[in-house]
C-alpha cells in the first residue's frame, strides 16, 4: 500500500506513504490516491493530503522510467478527483513538493505550509508538459511573473515566500486538521458550490448553476435560521 487512511470524526487524512522515496509519485500511487480520495469524500466532510516521513512529494517516480502516456492518464485522473471530490481537500504540505507534488498541492483547495517545505517545478530539466490548469493555478496563487519564472525554470519556491505570495498558509499538522474541522462544520453543498466555481473547465455552466441554487432550497439553510435563533452551532447534513 502506497497510501495510509486515518478517520478523525468528519475529517479524513490521506498520507502518501512511500518515505524511502520521498514519496515519489508512481502510476501504483496515484491509482491508489485516486481510490482514496473518492472513497472518503463522499462521507467525510473534509480530507487533508499529506506525506509520511519529511518529504510532501518528490514528485513523478522517475526511477520506473514509466513517466509516459501512462503516468499523466493516472496523475490526470488523481487531480481531477481532487478537484472535483466533493469534500474540500487541504494539503499539508510537510516537506519538500518537488514538480508533481507541487502540482498535486495545486489541485488541493487549501495549502497549509511546513517551515520545511518548498516548491519546485523543473519540467523543463525532465521533459514534461504542463497542463493549463496547472498554470492557470500556479499563476492566480503566486501572480503571473513568479508563475513563468518557476515553470521557466525550476527555480523554487521556499516556504516563507510561498505564505507571503498567497499560495498557502503558515503551519503545522495541528494546524492543518484544525482548518479541516473548521472547513468540516460548514453547509456542504456550499462548499460544493464553491469547489464547483474554482474548477469550471470540469463542469458545465447548468451544473454550476444548478449548484449555486442548491443551497437555497436545503434544508440546511432551514437549520442556519434555527441555529441563530438558537443561538447554537448549527448541524447541517448536506440536504
Amino acid at each position: 500500500m502506497f497510501v495510509s487512511t486515518e478517520r478523525l470524526d468528519d475529517v479524513a487524512v490521506l498520507s502518501l506513504a512511500r518515505d524511502e522515496k520521498r514519496n515519489a509519485i508512481s502510476m501504483a500511487l496515484a491509482d491508489e490516491l485516486t481510490s482514496a480520495v473518492d472513497a472518503v469524500a463522499d462521507s467525510a466532510r473534509a480530507v487533508v493530503i499529506t506525506g509520511e516521513g519529511s518529504c510532501f512529494s518528490a514528485g513523478a517516480d522517475l526511477s520506473e522510467d514509466k513517466v509516459g502516456p501512462g503516468f499523466f492518464n493516472s496523475f490526470d485522473a488523481l487531480t481531477d478527483a481532487i478537484r472535483t471530490a466533493d469534500a474540500p481537500v487541504i494539503a499539508y504540505v510537510n516537506g519538500p513538493a518537488i514538480g508533481a507534488g507541487t502540482m498535486l498541492t495545486l489541485a488541493c483547495d487549501i495549502r497549509v505550509i511546513a517551515p520545511q517545505a518548498q516548491f519546485r517545478i523543473p519540467v523543463g530539466d525532465v521533459a514534461i508538459g504542463v497542463s493549463e490548469w496547472v498554470v492557470r493555478a500556479l499563476s492566480d496563487l503566486v501572480g503571473g511573473a513568479r508563475a513563468r519564472t518557476m515553470l521557466y525554470t525550476g527555480l523554487p519556491l521556499i516556504a516563507d515566500e510561498a505564505v507571503a505570495c498567497g499560495f498557502g498558509l503558515a503551519g503545522q499538522y495541528d494546524d492543518a486538521l484544525e482548518i479541516a474541522r473548521l472547513v468540516a462544520a460548514k453547509a456542504p453543498l456550499t462548499q460544493r458550490s464553491i469547489k464547483m466555481q474554482f474548477a469550471p473547465e470540469l463542469y458545465s455552466a447548468e451544473q454550476r448553476t444548478a449548484a449555486t441554487a442548491a443551497p437555497f432550497a436545503s434544508e440546511d439553510i432551514r437549520e442556519a435560521a434555527r441555529a441563530r435563533a438558537e443561538k447554537r452551532p448549527p448541524r447541517f447534513t448536506g440536504r
